[in-house]
């Protein structure tokens, strides 16, 4: 039975794909949760666990970007050789229990362990976005469905970057930021659990009948596929684009404990929970919003070259305005204009490039920002370079 909504001719389009893809945003949330735990609580943490030194802290945050390097194809692989429920479901149980054992890390090198292990289910959550969308969504949908996804990741980053300073607050009054941490690993294991549970219980592969003429389409081979991807010139200019877009959004985010120490007009020490969640706000609005105008108007390339071109001055200007209220406001912006890049470039791939596998194209755009990521975070030794050497400006370093 179909919903409300019409279908392109000769397609049936299934209501259940609301409910796989609200099920499929659960563990992109517990992705991001996982990752980014410790960096806006990075000086408590490395009291705990390093014995002061930030570095390591900073590490189980990198760790995720460095993992995403080997794992991503045989992830893609994966996705592509056995179907979205289970090739993406192998990662989603990696991650569900990955995330549960990190309550139990008696020690740091426990706990890098089994961040670890979350970093390699990651791969597989990412690399099904356009997976999801070609297998149970319409052409007029596919971008918003990649945009719902993408929101997930940010509404994950959100709820991470808010926690950490929000429990350990009243950790912090009472002496005992062991017990803030505690609670935050409790928190986000059994929810990285229940979230594997729903998705292998509920999540179904595919509707009887293809809702757009892509997913009708017999997909050819991954080595094949990779070949035509960079023969594709509209994919080589996205991939460019993913490169330094998304690894300048993955380094702020591994770093941003450390980017806004500098002298505000502000207590330092807020400056990257305010700055960082209303980054992280704005990415959540302008992946649906401009995903959906994306998909209303059938443009992708328009909406790409305005992201991209909004996003570049406003990395300059987070790297050198002193005043929170204009900070808070070019990080908004920041986050709608950059993110909501990610789902549109995701759908403009799969429509360029197809028959090719679309795990394999999603796949080696978010590696490519993964990679850039890591560059940035492990050799940007003056934070403002950060947002500035993504975009060629090259800082010298201080």
């Amino acid at each position: 039975m179909n919903d409300s909504s019409k279908p392109e001719a000769g397609v049936s389009v299934s209501p259940y794909r609301w409910v796989v893809l609200a099920l499929f945003m659960l563990p992109a949330i517990a992705t991001q949760v996982q990752w980014i735990t410790f960096a806006p609580i990075a000086k408590d943490a490395a009291a705990l666990f390093t014995g002061g030194r930030t570095g390591a802290i900073d590490l189980l945050a990198i760790v995720f970007m460095l993992v995403y390097i080997p794992v991503s194809f045989p992830a893609s692989w994966c996705i592509d050789k056995f179907g979205l429920k289970w090739g993406t479901g192998i990662g989603v149980i990696i991650l569900g229990l990955s995330g549960f054992l990190r309550i139990f890390a008696p020690d740091y090198t426990w706990l890098l362990v089994f961040q670890i292990g979350c970093a390699v289910g990651q791969p597989f959550v990412l690399n099904s976005f356009t997976k999801v969308a070609a297998n149970w969504f319409p052409e007029k949908e596919e971008a918003l469905a990649s945009g719902l996804a993408t929101m997930s990741l940010f509404i994950g980053l959100l709820v991470a970057m808010g926690a950490g300073d929000f429990v350990l607050a009243h950790y912090r009054a009472n002496g005992d930021p062991r017990g803030g941490i505690s609670l935050l690993l409790i928190i986000y294991g059994i929810f990285s659990l229940a979230s594997m549970v729903l998705y292998l219980v509920f999540v179904k592969d595919k509707p009887k009948t293809p809702p757009n003429p892509i997913a009708a389409e017999k997909k050819v081979s991954i080595r094949v596929g990779i070949r035509a991807l960079f023969r594709n010139r509209d994919f080589l200019y996205l991939l460019c684009a993913f490169f330094i877009g998304l690894g300048a959004f993955n380094a702020i985010s591994s770093k941003i404990d450390a980017i806004f120490n500098r002298p505000l007009d502000i207590d330092p020490a807020l400056a990257p929970g305010i700055v960082g969640g209303l980054m992280i706000l704005g990415g959540i609005f302008g992946a649906v919003i401009l995903s959906a105008l994306s998909d209303r108007y059938g443009k992708r390339k328009l909406f790409l070259v305005l992201t991209m071109a909004a996003a570049i001055p406003l990395t300059l200007l987070l790297g050198y305005l002193p005043s929170i209220v204009p900070l808070g406001i070019a990080g908004f912006a920041f986050g709608f204009f950059l993110v909501a890049a990610l789902p549109v470039g995701l759908t403009y791939a799969v429509e360029k490039t197809h028959p090719v596998p679309e795990a394999t194209s999603n796949g080696i755009l978010m590696l490519s920002g993964q990679v850039s990521g890591i560059l940035l975070a492990l050799f940007s030794t003056w934070p403002l370079s950060l947002p500035c050497s993504a975009w060629g400006c090259f800082l010298p370093s201080s």
